[in-house]
């Protein structure tokens, strides 16, 4: 069903940014130009006569008159397209020693960019742009005449994101909101001349991107309109991210898209949400249900001061009449939780699971995509991130060194199935009693072909890093196994498990520095969304953030921006999609497929003080001084063997 034109109110805010703007009028040439030209640099008819011209023009005025300028400009830009490159650079020098102030001007760093483009390259091109749009000794209309040159540039590729990218750049060096009103209306006049299916891609390849903030809130603006134009049953799906944008994307025109939400509003009605958590409050698991709880509450004190925040109600799984509990609250549209398999089947048995939208905090779960979701990472996605770090060192061979547990075995598995996915190949897969640690020497001997002789190095092994779904505790013992055989240069991948007893581990480093394993957060995440959870917690009653946490103050905002208002479960699956391209996470980034869940997990490190962000240079390049002592060992022995 289509509503009535929605654009109409661009020609609004053409009209204020048009009056804003003429405190500060974007210039993308000197003030004394007499014309401008195209971009990038000067494009003659006929660039051989028009040289001749301007040379002429130059040899027969005089130092100072006012077409100078020009001229120097347009026989460098004739040069180039005639491709006499020494003489547009020989041009280009005497237009700098006639005029001290002419590399501060936009017309020779245009020129300049011109030559470079053609003599180097796009890479030269665009670098030497993005240097000038960044130089502070430089007067802003030079630096934003750089910095929207190479944002057309972008634009005719087309590369549409990386135009987006610098214009967010030139933005944050505004130096004042007349000129970032002005940005804002290009930016979102490049959005809206996009088809929607265009937008929503821009917004799936922005790594890292506040869909929020701008320039990311004039693409989820644009294209929010358009699927409202398409159908305004779009609404309560569209509504969370422009109420968010006005709320916090710390726009200059902010009272203009404060005003065309509030007249949305009126038309359509304000879009009321609630929200429920399946938490245990009570019993063994306790700490950590109350710390989601607290990450939720973090969330909506920041959505609340602003707002008005969905409404949050808590059910303790744990308790006997949380079935009755649940039954009070059917209908709502989404609920968190449960955080447990076996409470997830009581609400089955119970036939409650179809009576709202479940995005439970659990690693699997039936029927997903269908009659229930995740907002959790798999196994799965655990291997897939060790597997992807490797990659990232050359290296595309494994071992697996596993307990003979549930727990190791189904880990094993998934390995395998997920190396083929990948395109990783395992050459090795053993097993060992975790109740019998003697024999554990004899399985690292076994997978390493090591006959354990004296001065014998075993066999150079067909793998390059080994898998050990074991808990670091036991991963402690192995270690120093594979050192004894000398063998110094395998990495070491473990599962998310480590990470929480890391901080207890004592662990000797010597083992560990060439170690990956995957989570779903980082202590040291810089982001805003991050920075704000700190800060909340901290402020809500002084405790640290952790994964728990973040898992109940992303859920919060993940579902501020869904909406929840789907009328069937295609849509929803397409919501699900949709809000995580636009959401600014704090866990590591989760992406829906036909309603499955998967997640980007961080990869870590093991140290002796916690757990690091891994370092993906750092372990080449110790892996690599390990490699060249193995190669002198093998020499040493070998001159011995020769010797006697």
């Amino acid at each position: 069903m289509k509503i009535r034109p929605l654009y109409s109110c661009l020609i609004i805010l053409a009209l204020i940014f048009g009056s804003a703007s003429c405190a500060k009028k974007i210039v993308y040439s000197t003030p004394d130009a007499k014309s401008a030209s195209g971009l990038p640099g000067h494009k003659a008819a006929d660039p051989q006569k028009a040289l001749q011209r301007y040379t002429k023009y130059l040899e027969t005025s005089r130092v100072g008159d006012p077409g100078r300028g020009e001229a120097w400009r347009n026989t460098v830009g004739s040069a180039v397209q005639l491709g006499e490159y020494e003489l547009a650079e020989k041009n280009l020098q005497a237009w700098q020693a006639e005029n001290k102030t002419a590399t501060s001007s936009w017309d020779w760093n245009q020129a300049n960019a011109q030559l470079l483009l053609a003599r180097k390259g796009k890479d030269a091109y665009v670098g030497y742009l993005i240097d000038l749009a960044g130089r502070t000794d430089l007067d802003w209309t030079t630096r934003e005449a750089a910095g929207m040159e190479l944002v057309d540039h972008f634009w005719a590729i087309p590369e549409y994101g990386l135009a987006f990218d610098t214009m967010g750049f030139i933005y944050k060096a505004a130096p004042d909101d007349a000129t970032r009103g002005a940005l804002e209306a290009d930016a979102l006049r490049r959005a809206e001349s996009l088809p929607a299916d265009e937008l929503r891609k821009i917004l799936a390849s922005a790594l890292d991107a506040d869909p929020s903030a701008y320039p990311w809130s004039m693409v989820v603006w644009a294209r929010s309109m358009k699927l409202l134009t398409q159908d305004r049953d779009n609404w309560a799906a569209v509504w969370p991210s422009l109420s968010t944008i006005v709320r916090s994307g710390g726009l200059a025109n902010r009272e203009f898209f404060a005003a065309q939400l509030r007249a949305l509003e009126q038309e359509m009605g304000t879009v009321r949400q609630s929200l429920v958590l399946l938490l245990p409050l009570s019993g063994p698991y306790a700490q950590v249900g109350w710390k989601i709880a607290k990450g939720a509450d973090t969330a909506w004190r920041e959505s609340r001061a602003q707002t008005e925040a969905p409404a949050i109600k808590l059910i303790n799984t744990e308790s006997p009449t949380f079935l009755e509990e649940l039954r009070a609250v059917s209908g709502v549209p989404i609920i968190g939780g449960p955080l447990r398999k076996e409470i997830w089947g009581q609400i089955r048995l119970a036939g409650l699971h179809r009576t709202s939208r479940f995005l439970t905090f659990m690693p699997s779960v039936e029927d997903e995509g269908k009659e229930a979701w995740r907002f959790f990472s798999t196994p799965a996605d655990q291997v897939r991130a060790v597997i992807r770090g490797c990659e990232q060192l050359g290296i595309t061979s494994y071992a697996i060194l596993h307990p003979q547990d549930r727990f190791g075995t189904a880990m094993t598995d998934i390995f395998r199935e997920q190396a083929g996915i990948l395109g990783a190949r395992i050459s090795t897969v053993r097993g060992y009693d975790i109740q019998n640690p003697p024999t554990w020497g004899k399985a690292v001997a076994a997978i390493l072909g090591a006959s354990g002789a004296k001065d014998t190095l075993n066999p150079e092994p067909p793998f390059q890093a080994v898998f050990l779904p074991d808990s670091l505790f036991r991963v402690q013992q192995l270690a120093p196994l594979f050192h004894y055989y000398e063998e110094t240069r395998l990495i070491f991948l473990g599962p998310q498990l480590w990470g929480q007893s890391v901080n207890e581990a004592n662990l000797e480093t010597q083992y560990f520095d060439l170690t990956l394993f995957p989570g779903a957060w980082s202590t040291d995440l810089t982001s805003q969304s991050a920075q704000s959870l700190k800060r909340g917690m901290e402020d809500g009653g002084g405790e640290e953030a952790d994964m728990w946490a973040a898992l109940g103050y992303d859920f919060v905002r993940f579902t501020a921006l869904l909406g929840g208002g789907q009328s069937s479960v295609s849509a929803f699956n397409q919501a699900l999609a949709e809000a995580a391209s636009r959401m600014p996470w704090t866990l590591a980034p989760m992406h829906w497929d036909a309603g499955q869940a998967s997640q980007d997990l961080f990869l870590f490190q093991p140290t002796r003080s916690g757990m690091i962000r891994a370092d993906m240079e750092k372990i080449r390049q110790a892996r690599e001084q390990r490699q060249i002592r193995r190669e002198k060992r093998r020499i040493q022995l070998q001159n011995k063997k020769q010797q006697g």
